[in-house]
């Protein structure tokens, strides 16, 4: 796994990895992140990870942003193709964590007239109501947020759309738009295999968590074939290191690797 953190990806390190180094070529030349309204705001990257997210022997870059908008996600997964270094950003993003309060460090794509709530009758955590949505509503809008009563739709330029699911996010029942909340801030990403598992999983810490996904396959259609488990942070927990396992540093300063609890 390569890790790469910066502000902004507006300069070329030759340090980087090549698919790294291609996806920042991608990002500044065909696919600005968070167009939305006409404006191009600067890229805000936090991290950035080279590796084989499913298991196959190919790389994907693992890029961690702090977005402009609420309503975008915070983690955004490339895949890198051929010996041409070619770049396709992954439909899905990823938004771990619980739903916090507004903070007023994001902007709205609803005050900028580009966006809206819809409700619906139906429980959206059922897959085929959530595709049947996903189809209908990506024939308008490039910004798709499922939540479990509600989608946020939004329109943002770029050539793919966006999409983050949040089904399995707990809300109170009356919501029924994202007024009143905000992703929450991911403190942290890696990448790598567990204590007991040699397959590797992506892991997010956050608000006090760590997000653990188990990224199966990338669908046809944009979206992950993925499983999600949620654990309290250990004891002591400072950060992750990187490696080729999910090690993590204590407030004592001893190396530890993660298991599933």
């Amino acid at each position: 796994m390569h890790s790469y953190s910066a502000h902004s990806p507006h300069s070329t390190e030759p340090s980087l990895p090549s698919e790294i180094a291609a996806v920042q070529k991608y990002i500044l030349e065909k696919d600005y992140p968070e167009v939305i309204g006409g404006q191009q705001f600067k890229t805000r990257v936090e991290n950035a990870l080279s590796a084989d997210l499913t298991n196959d022997g190919h790389k994907q870059v693992v890029i961690q942003y702090f977005p402009h908008y609420r309503q975008s996600a915070p983690i955004v997964i490339y895949r890198v193709d051929g010996e041409k270094r070619q770049v396709a950003r992954v439909m899905e993003g990823l938004a771990p964590g619980p739903l916090q309060s507004i903070s007023g460090d994001y902007l709205d794509s609803h005050e900028s007239g580009m966006a809206l709530d819809i409700s619906l009758a139906g429980d959206l955590t059922d897959p085929a109501k959530r595709e049947s949505l996903i189809g209908v509503s990506l024939q308008n809008f490039s910004g798709v947020v499922v939540y479990p009563k509600f989608a946020h739709l939004d329109s943002r330029t770029g050539p793919t759309p966006s999409y983050v699911d949040m089904t399995s996010v707990s809300m109170p029942p009356d919501w029924d738009n994202c007024r009143k909340f905000e992703f929450s801030h991911v403190r942290q990403i890696a990448v790598g295999s567990l204590q007991d598992d040699a397959t590797n999983y992506l892991a997010a810490w956050v608000a006090g968590q760590i997000y653990l996904y188990r990224i199966k396959a990338f669908l046809p259609n944009g979206r992950l074939d993925k499983t999600l488990s949620i654990q309290n942070a250990p004891a002591g927990f400072q950060c992750f290191l990187p490696g080729p396992k999910l090690s993590w540093k204590t407030s004592s300063g001893k190396v530890q690797v993660l298991k599933l609890e």
